[in-house]
């Protein structure tokens, strides 16, 4: 007669998925540690050169953020989105300067189905107090609903040319080119799994201590097509600034663009951020938003610090 199996046996699988569970939080937390500790090596190392250095234009930057949303995007479940971005800036010239930014994220979509924030893309112009960008990628994977998911999210490269500079008769003229690298388990709705390719320009003003602005993008999807319901799409940023002094610079906002995924709105939000340079070669950037739309989330926010060199 056939021998019954033990009843253990059938508790494996909740093994398993403790197992599973122990070894992520290991790994989330061997890589926030690993993170923190270059970026504290950076910042020792930024505030133990003499001043004199500081009048040197720096031709790096090293950054590490937190950005935090949360909203229901239409639906009766709220969805939360954490990203904590690694991100390095290297200025070459007076006029060209690259970003390289590596998301870890979190998010966890109740009933939203799609994952509505994915890694800033963000332009970046570091080396003086302005407007610094802050066009988004919004799109995200096809998270299931209820899940809870971690891991790397998708790389992203942006490039800018100051074509022109700001002076007394002409503003800041510079055009842009954003990638996205498909480096996030789309399995996990953590990205699309596809590349995406952006062309846009951003344009500012100094009029005294004022700075008006527009920062405009337009994605193109590579996962744009009937199964994912993915669509190409325009993101910008337009509003004003004001420099306080050589160090602190805040600024006033708003989000808008169109549709990212079918059956979702257009993405609409006002948003509050402040530049402190509080070291010779260190800042800080703080921004908090409020979603007016469905599109967006409800409130989010984040910071980051950046080491100069």
């Amino acid at each position: 007669m056939p021998v019954a199996r033990p009843r253990c046996v059938s508790s494996r699988p909740a093994v398993w998925a403790a197992e599973e569970w122990a070894v992520e939080n290991l790994k989330r937390g061997a890589a926030m540690k690993s993170i923190l500790f270059v970026l504290s090596v950076l910042i020792l190392q930024a505030t133990s050169l003499p001043a004199l250095a500081g009048s040197v234009p720096p031709q790096f930057a090293v950054g590490l953020g937190v950005d935090a949303a949360s909203g229901k995007f239409g639906t009766d479940s709220t969805s939360t989105y954490v990203s904590v971005p690694f991100i390095l800036d290297w200025f070459p010239t007076e006029r060209i300067d690259l970003e390289l930014t590596i998301p870890l994220l979190y998010q966890k979509s109740e009933n939203t189905g799609v994952a509505a924030l994915g890694a800033n893309a963000k332009s970046s112009a570091r080396r003086n107090m302005g407007y610094t960008g802050g066009s988004a990628s919004l799109a995200g994977g096809g998270a299931s609903a209820g899940d809870s998911e971690f891991g790397l999210g998708d790389i992203t490269l942006t490039g800018g040319y100051a074509l022109l500079q700001d002076s007394d008769t002409t503003p800041l003229v510079r055009p842009t080119l954003y990638l996205k690298f498909p480096t996030a388990d789309d399995t996990k709705g953590l990205g699309t799994g596809k590349f995406d390719v952006g062309p846009g320009v951003a344009v500012s003003k100094w009029l005294g201590s004022w700075q008006p602005f527009v920062d405009s993008r337009y994605i193109f999807q590579g996962a744009s097509n009937e199964d994912t319901g993915a669509r190409d799409y325009f993101i910008a940023d337009t509003g004003i600034g004001y420099s306080w002094n050589e160090r602190f610079y805040t600024s006033a906002y708003a989000r808008v663009g169109s549709t990212v995924f079918d059956g979702m709105e257009a993405p609409l939000d006002i948003r509050l951020k402040s530049v402190w340079r509080f070291a010779e070669r260190l800042n800080s950037e703080a921004y908090l938003l409020k979603g007016l739309s469905d599109g967006s989330p409800d409130f989010g926010g984040g910071v980051a610090i950046f080491v100069e060199f």
